[in-house]
């Protein structure tokens, strides 16, 4: 207990109390995969698995671009994905609900009845909004060159914050677009299965 008491730690391993736990006892605190994986050539690393002859360091570096390889291509095919269900599922969904709010405000102006625009001007910001991410990342995904790890590096950096922005703004579609249109099980669905 002595000797290992620096890294036992009985609370949540993903909460803010434990990043500041984590550097008060000076322990790293590698929060992402580009970040943790060059863990696995470091001197240290590379001299226990060599000396005991489970890997050779060469076998650690595979790894290690392996590693960062598969986490390149994920996140690209995830990253692809995202832009097809926003172009292909999500705009037209929301389209529609546009459309028919237009047809409602045109309606209610051709019989001379005062009415408020507001949710049709939400749902257009919002559309407006996912599209210009859609772009960003879309644009994004085209990055290439570097090693892997600054690949890897830019993935984790631009791409996935690149797709929690679209992911943000489907999500405000979601609340607002007419069930009859939404083409995706909603949360609410998921979540209250009958």
């Amino acid at each position: 207990m002595q000797d290992h008491d620096a890294v036992i730690f009985n609370g949540d391993g993903y909460s803010d109390a434990w990043h500041k736990e984590a550097a008060k006892r000076g322990l790293p605190n590698l929060k992402t995969t580009p970040e943790a994986l060059p863990v696995l050539s470091s001197k240290e690393v590379v001299e226990l698995f060599t000396k005991y002859g489970i890997f050779s360091e060469a076998e650690l570096k595979s790894r290690q671009e392996i590693y960062l390889e598969q986490y390149v291509k994920t996140l690209a095919t995830e990253g692809n994905l995202v832009v097809r269900m926003a172009r292909t599922v999500i705009f037209p969904a929301a389209m529609r609900y546009q459309g028919e709010l237009a047809g409602a405000c045109a309606n209610l102006k051709a019989i001379g009845h005062d009415f408020k625009m507001a949710t049709l001007e939400d749902v257009t910001a919002k559309l407006r909004s996912m599209q210009a991410e859609v772009d960003k990342l879309e644009k994004l995904l085209e990055h290439e060159g570097g090693d892997t790890l600054a690949h890897a590096t830019f993935m984790c950096e631009k791409v996935l914050p690149g797709m929690n922005a679209v992911r943000a703004y489907a999500d405000a579609l979601e609340a607002v677009v007419a069930d009859d249109l939404w083409p995706l099980p909603s949360y609410q669905e998921m979540l209250f299965i009958r």
